[in-house]
This record gives C-alpha cells, sequence and structure tokens, in this order.
C-alpha cells in the first residue's frame, strides 16, 4: 500500500515527534537533578521527575497534581506565590540560593532555573533544580572559619598592643606611650581652652616595695579613673595621672581619694602583713606650670619631692 506524499510526509513528523517526546521523557527521568513542570495558569505541578522527589524525600503522587506553593517542600506559602509569579511572568528566571524543606525536616539549598515555554497554545514552566546544600556550607563554613581567624588576628594585634603600650604589672600605659599621648592631649586641651592636670605619685623610696603591692596600687588608680583620663607606671615606684577637664580643685580632691584608698588597702606578703606604701604628690598644671609635656612632667615631679 502505498501512501500519497502528504500522508507520508504526516507519518514521519508523527514518528519523529513521537521519538523527540521519548527522548524528552528519557532525558527528563533520568536527570540527576531534579525537574518539574508546572501550569502556568494555576502553578499546578502537572510533572516531578524522581531526582526530585528523592532530593526532597516525597514520592511523586505527593508533588503532582496541585499547586507549588501547597507542596509540603515549598512551606513558606507567601514567598512561594511570589516566587511563582516571577516565573510566569518572565522567560527565564533564576535562583541562586532556595531553601526547600524536605519531607524529615531537612533543609537543602537548591539553584533553580525556570523556562516559560507553550505547547498546544498552552504556557508551561519548566524548572531545573540543582542541590547546591554542600556547597552552601563548604562556603558558610570557610567563612566562620575566615572570621574566627579575623578574630584571633586582631585579639593577637591587641595583645601585641598592650604588651607594648602597658606596664605588665599594674595594667597601666608605660611610659613610653605617656611620651607619646601626652602632647596630643596638651593640644586638645589648648584648643578647646579646657583645664588638663599632670599628677605624680611617687611611693616613698624609703621601705622596699613588692611588686604586688605596685600591683594594688595601679588597681586602686585605675578604679578612681574616669574614661578620659590616663594613668601610667611611670617608673619603679612612680605613677603619672592626666587628668583632662579637670580643675585645681577637682585634681587635689581625685589625688585625696587615691592616697586615702591606698592608705585603706589590707596588704599581705604570705602570712605577713605589709604597710601601704605612702604616696608623695605633685601636680602640674597646664599653662601654669609650663606648657609643653616635658615641663609640665618636670614641674609634677620636683613638686613631688618637695612634699613632706
Amino acid at each position: 500500500m502505498h501512501l500519497d506524499p502528504p500522508a507520508a510526509e504526516r507519518q514521519r513528523r508523527d514518528r519523529a515527534l513521537k521519538a523527540s517526546e521519548i527522548r524528552y521523557r528519557r532525558l527528563f527521568e533520568t536527570a540527576p537533578y531534579g525537574m518539574l513542570v508546572l501550569d502556568a495558569e494555576t502553578g499546578v505541578v502537572i510533572d516531578v521527575n524522581t531526582a526530585l522527589c528523592r532530593l526532597l524525600g516525597y514520592e511523586q503522587d505527593e508533588v503532582l497534581d496541585q499547586p507549588l506553593w501547597s507542596v509540603p517542600a515549598f512551606r513558606n506559602a507567601a514567598a512561594t506565590r511570589s516566587h511563582f509569579r516571577e516565573l510566569v511572568g518572565q522567560p527565564h528566571t533564576r535562583y541562586d540560593d532556595l531553601p526547600l524543606e524536605t519531607k524529615d525536616g531537612q533543609i537543602r539549598h537548591v539553584e533553580l532555573v525556570s523556562t516559560l515555554f507553550l505547547a498546544d497554545s498552552k504556557q508551561f514552566v519548566q524548572c531545573t533544580i540543582h542541590d547546591i546544600t554542600e556547597r552552601i556550607e563548604r562556603e558558610r563554613a570557610d567563612g566562620e572559619r575566615a572570621q574566627q581567624e579575623s578574630l584571633q588576628a586582631a585579639a593577637s594585634v591587641r595583645r601585641s598592643t598592650d604588651a607594648e603600650t602597658h606596664d605588665q604589672a599594674t595594667g597601666l600605659v608605660n611610659r613610653w606611650y605617656l611620651e607619646e599621648t601626652l602632647p596630643r592631649e596638651l593640644h586638645r586641651a589648648a584648643r578647646g581652652k579646657s583645664p588638663l592636670s599632670v599628677t605624680v605619685l611617687a611611693a616613698d623610696a624609703g621601705q622596699p616595695i613588692q611588686e604586688s603591692v605596685l600591683r594594688e596600687v595601679g588597681r586602686v588608680i585605675r578604679e578612681h579613673l574616669r574614661k578620659s583620663d590616663m594613668a601610667c607606671r611611670f617608673s619603679d615606684r612612680e605613677f603619672v595621672l592626666v587628668l583632662p577637664d579637670s580643675s585645681p580643685k577637682a585634681t587635689l580632691d581625685r589625688v585625696a581619694q587615691i592616697r586615702a584608698a591606698v592608705q585603706g588597702l589590707e596588704l599581705y606578703h604570705g602570712k605577713e602583713r605589709l604597710e601601704p606604701p605612702a604616696l608623695r604628690t605633685g601636680v602640674a598644671i597646664a599653662g601654669k606650670d609650663g606648657s609643653t609635656a616635658q615641663e609640665l612632667l618636670k614641674a609634677a615631679c620636683a613638686a613631688a619631692k618637695q612634699e613632706r
């Protein structure tokens, strides 16, 4: 039996279409990544492949024939509806990190790419879904590790800086830091026309002093400082206070409080009780006793030596 040319052509096209559908179905079912097809008008899932069901832990009949936002894996219905509007409104849409919830409650991060297509005068949306959970977790772990390393590096820098600028025994700044910082404090006070005082507290040199005792003296000094104040371990037995915005009277009151607190210390070396050190004090006022850091320190030291 011989077919006329038009009929033979129709049969050829039908066979080609059927072969194409078989190839597509085979690709759809055997794809190593998730795939699903939606009705663009209703959002109903009309096809889903094995890979996606395996990824989410659902059977095919638990996903098919219901709107995408009703599928349990897409629990956030409002967000899913919003995503669906984007899927059907553009020829191609891509989500780089879309969290899906599996049947056993785990979160899988996926990359979703959608394509809008027309078949039999009806629009459909095909979505390909790649599981990127391992990559996302690895990136997060790398980010957390980098953050931890950054924090450790910052802490190391702080420890290094503290070692360079602070006296280890008392926790007060050291002489180098004072000499670097005091000129700036003087400049700031002069520019703001505000008072600034420099005070030397010198422990009596007539008696031996344990380092642990000086540590306690440093603690007392720190407890009487404002945030704007600076206290320095200037030498073995000398401390220097820099008090911005402190009038002569306010400075003397603060010094009296520190001396009284030091005299009230209960100090021991083993079982032996120690006498608190006597502190000689000298105060220098910026502008009155000098205008440079060296002049003020010299004046305060001289005043402390003269005190009886």
